[in-house]
């Protein structure tokens, strides 16, 4: 009957989004088991700090190697224009010897 729910076409967005609310739960949950967790102040304020410095660590390093990567790419940009004008002035007109300049006269 076509009235009969077909449970077997699940299709893939919500498989997805059954897999992406479950990892948000269980990021969720994790923090909330952190920050609740029967800890002294001071150990804590250690663990944030710890994080924390983690955290800068590896920003730092993300930074740092975007860094590199823009100014590769701009150095090859850079290049390339400069290849392009060089070429561009070799296949102009008049840039070869005199003889082939038409006359002024």
């Amino acid at each position: 009957m076509k009235d009969e729910l077909d449970l077997t076409d699940t299709g893939g967005s919500t498989s997805s989004s059954f897999l992406m609310g479950l990892l948000c739960g269980a990021a969720v949950g994790a923090a909330a088991a952190l920050l609740l967790a029967p800890k002294t102040g001071t150990e804590m304020r250690r663990q944030v700090v710890d994080s924390a410095d983690e955290w800068r660590r590896k920003a730092t390093a993300a930074y740092d190697s975007a860094s590199t990567s823009l100014n590769d790419m701009v150095a090859r940009g850079r290049e390339a224009i400069q290849t392009g004008k060089e070429a561009f002035q070799r296949t102009r007109p008049g840039n070869g010897p005199a003889s082939d300049m038409p006359s002024m006269t």
